[in-house]
């Protein structure tokens, strides 16, 4: 008769899987559901777009009492931006001047507002000038002018101070026509005949008192042909004139 064997005799176990089985088993540790009044977390704010500035395509201008009422006829032209110096935010071009009897210019001048509402005042005295040196039934047709608008320092020159026309705030005066086809030049008429420095010598005087700045033949030789009228500043308290 045959002897059983134990199994583990058969079938011998490694120490190793002996030792492990002699170990408890390990309890799953819970784990605890997630809690629903957990406050959440704010999301990070990304930075605001800042908005694209828009171009403002409107051109802020004044507008000019003497062209409004009529007492210069004109427009008002585009802002004149000539470099870092030159230049006028709300200039006019003129073509008379003087609400009654309007003097005309023989071209249209560029000026500023200041300029245009003096010129105005400036054509009263002129006329009466004339009548006073020639008579009442002598009428002015025409102003001859040098220049106006010109981006350049005093006197066309290289250094030194900018002038008053690169602003559009002076205005040359050459000559003038009269009725009957006669006229008077100041380069000839200031020293010409009786009536003609008469006639100039009224209208330096009222120019005077109207505008800032006012250099005639008497003053320098670049003034030998024309009468320089501007309304720059002079002083601190801009209240000083220069009449020459």
């Amino acid at each position: 008769m045959l002897a059983l064997l134990p199994l583990s005799d058969l079938y011998p176990i490694s120490p190793s899987f002996a030792k492990a089985r002699e170990l408890p088993e390990a309890v799953p540790i819970p784990i605890p559901a997630p809690s629903r009044n957990r406050t959440k977390e704010p999301l990070e704010e990304l930075p605001a777009k800042k908005p694209v500035p828009q171009k403002d395509e409107r051109i802020y201008q004044v507008a000019c009492p003497a062209l409004l009422n009529g007492e210069v006829e004109g427009k008002l032209l585009p802002p004149l931006e000539d470099g870092v110096q030159c230049g006028a935010h709300s200039p006019l071009s003129l073509l008379s001047i003087g609400k009654s009897e309007p003097l005309k210019f023989s071209n249209a001048v560029t000026t500023n507002c200041a300029m245009a509402v003096t010129l105005a005042q400036w054509s009263e005295s002129v006329k009466q000038a004339a009548k006073d040196a020639y008579g009442d039934t002598l009428k002015i047709t025409e102003i001859g002018t040098g220049s106006d608008y010109q981006c350049r320092k005093v006197n066309g020159a290289t250094t030194g101070r900018v002038s008053e026309h690169a602003f559009a705030n002076a205005l040359d005066i050459m000559s003038f026509k009269f009725s009957y086809g006669s006229g008077t030049e100041l380069e000839s008429g200031w020293n010409g005949t009786e009536k003609e420095k008469k006639f100039w010598r009224a209208v330096h005087k009222a120019s005077c008192a109207l505008f800032m700045t006012v250099i005639g033949p008497d003053g320098d030789a670049a003034h030998r042909t024309n009468m320089h009228l501007d309304q720059g500043c002079h002083g601190k308290s801009c209240l000083a004139r220069i009449c020459q």
